[in-house]
C-alpha cells in the first residue's frame, strides 16, 4: 500500500514534464513531496502499530486460552475431592445420628465392634484442601487481565476470600474434635479399638495419597473389658455426639455452596473456552 501511494505521488510530480515549470510550482512540488513523505511514514508507522497490537492481541488469547484450560483442569480436581470430602462426611454424619440414637435407646442393639465400627466413621475429620496453582500464578504475575470475561475475574478474585471463610469452619470444626470429643474417648472408651475398626473397615482409605499399608497394619484389640454402658448412660457423651453433628451439618451445608461455586466458575470457564 505504501508503495503505492509513492507511486501515485511520483506520477503527479513527473506530469507534464516538457513544461516550464515556475519556481512557485517546483515549491509546490517539494512541499508536495514533502507532505506526501510524511503521509507514508505516519501510515507506515500506524500499519506497523496496528500489526504489532493484532500480534499482541493473538498471543494474548492463545495465552488466555492456556490458563482457561489449565484452570478448568484445576477447579475440576477440587471440585471431585470437594464431592469426595462431602461424601465422607455424610457416612460421619450418619453414624454419629446412629450413635445417638443408640444412646437414646431407639436403635440397636449393637455389637461392640459395631459402635466401634461407627465411632471410627464418625471420628475422622475431612477437611477440603483446593489446589490454587494455576490460579495463584495468575494473580501473582497479574495475568487475570487476560481474562476477558468480568464475571470469570470477579469470581477468581473472590475465590481465597470464599475459601478462607469456609476454612474457619473446618478449623474450630478440627480444634473441637482433636481437644475436646477425643479425649474424651481416651479417657472413657477404649480409642484402639475405634482405630482398629477403623483399620479394618479402611475407613480412610478414599482420601489417602499414597498405598494404604501403613495405616491399615493391624493393631489389634485392646485386653481392658470395655462395656456400651460407659457410652450409654453418659450425658457428655451424648453432648459430645450432638456437637459432632452440629458441625458436620455446618460444614457440609458450607461444602455445598463452595461446590456450586465451583461450578459457576467451571461454567463461565467452558463459555470462553468455546467462544476462543
Amino acid at each position: 500500500m505504501i508503495l503505492f501511494f509513492r507511486q501515485f505521488r511520483y506520477r503527479l510530480m513527473n506530469k507534464n514534464p516538457s513544461e516550464k515549470t515556475s519556481r512557485p510550482g517546483r515549491y509546490s512540488k517539494y512541499l508536495f513531496y514533502v507532505i506526501g513523505e510524511i503521509v507514508i511514514l505516519i501510515i507506515g508507522i500506524f500499519l506497523a502499530l496496528q500489526v504489532d497490537t493484532w500480534n499482541n492481541q493473538r498471543q494474548d488469547r492463545e495465552e488466555a486460552g492456556v490458563f482457561l484450560e489449565r484452570l478448568k483442569n484445576e477447579f475440576l480436581d477440587n471440585r471431585k475431592q470437594l464431592v469426595q470430602k462431602i461424601t465422607m462426611r455424610k457416612l460421619a454424619l450418619e453414624s454419629a445420628r446412629e450413635l445417638l440414637r443408640f444412646v437414646d435407646g431407639n436403635s440397636g442393639p449393637y455389637s461392640r465392634f459395631q459402635v466401634d465400627s461407627m465411632l471410627a466413621n464418625a471420628l475422622p475429620v475431612y477437611t477440603f484442601d483446593p489446589s490454587q496453582g494455576v490460579l495463584n500464578q495468575l494473580t501473582s504475575t497479574d495475568k487475570l487481565t487476560l481474562m476477558r470475561s468480568e464475571a470469570l475475574n470477579d469470581s477468581l478474585s473472590n475465590w481465597n476470600s470464599t475459601i478462607q471463610d469456609f476454612k474457619e469452619d473446618e478449623n474450630m470444626y478440627n480444634s473441637y474434635n482433636h481437644n475436646h470429643f477425643r479425649p474424651f474417648l481416651y479417657s472413657n472408651y477404649n480409642y484402639r479399638n475405634i482405630i482398629s475398626a477403623r483399620i479394618t473397615n479402611k475407613v480412610i482409605d478414599p482420601i489417602l495419597l499414597a498405598p494404604s499399608d501403613r495405616v491399615n497394619t493391624p493393631i489389634g484389640l485392646s485386653g481392658s473389658p470395655v462395656t456400651l454402658d460407659l457410652l450409654t448412660g453418659d450425658k457428655e457423651f451424648e453432648n459430645h455426639l450432638a456437637s459432632v453433628i452440629s458441625w458436620l451439618s455446618l460444614i457440609n451445608t458450607q461444602s455445598e455452596g463452595v461446590l456450586g461455586y465451583i461450578d459457576s466458575i467451571l461454567e463461565i470457564i467452558e463459555e470462553e473456552l468455546n467462544t476462543e
